[in-house]
């Protein structure tokens, strides 16, 4: 559609709505005004850099969208499922495609935080960061001042029961056995059983869905 045709289609869309009374008209055009024009000065002034600039322009496809907002975005999708079972998600940095996360709080240590970091921060950077490679989990500083010292109690033998099958490589599965919540993954053919609870609330892992 040419610039002269949409004007006037336009034109004719506001006019319809307040000629029919739908306050909407007034809105849609006060809402217009309100994102191009801040942006629209600074790129007449030439400050063409200016994140309200570039986001304007990122808008129709006219400048790219950094990739630190674009990670920042990606991680924002997942982080409510983090904080709600007592962990944060914090961006350390992206360089070539590669995105270096923490995780700390409950979620440090935890033997779900590479599953969460496998099916949920992958999958979100992929939709929403095309030049998204791999992620990278770096440890919480206190996990890096020195090793943990376990107590006798805290270690367990490994127990083998049937379980059936356990589905695609990558994919999680939710079962009883016997009684027990587990969850399941297939990790490149390899198959792990862990408790479906959550360490922090006890609740069953929302990742099992």
């Amino acid at each position: 559609m040419e610039f002269d045709e949409a004007v006037a289609e336009l034109d004719t869309l506001v006019q319809t709505l307040e000629r029919e009374g739908d306050e909407r008209a007034l809105m849609l055009l006060e809402l217009v005004d309100a994102i191009h024009r801040p942006a629209l000065e600074l790129i007449a002034n030439g400050d063409g850099e200016h994140p309200l600039a570039r986001t304007l322009l990122a808008m129709y496809d006219l400048a790219p969208v950094d990739e630190r907002i674009q990670v920042e975005e990606a991680l924002d999708a997942v982080r409510p499922y983090v904080e709600s079972h007592g962990g944060q998600l914090e961006l350390l940095g992206v360089e070539d495609g590669v995105v270096r996360v923490r995780m700390s709080g409950s979620c440090d240590g935890c033997a779900a935080s590479e599953m969460t970091l496998r099916r949920g921060i992958e999958e979100s950077l992929r939709e929403r960061y095309p030049g998204f490679r791999e992620v990278v989990a770096e440890k919480a500083a206190e996990a890096q001042a020195g090793p943990k010292l376990l107590q006798l109690e805290d270690l367990r033998r490994p127990v083998f029961r049937e379980a059936g099958a356990a589905g695609k490589p990558g994919e999680l599965r939710a079962i009883d056995l016997d009684g027990d919540a587990v969850l399941l993954v297939n990790l490149a053919g390899d198959v792990y059983g862990f408790r479906n609870e959550c360490a922090v609330d006890g609740l069953p892992s929302k990742a099992a869905d």
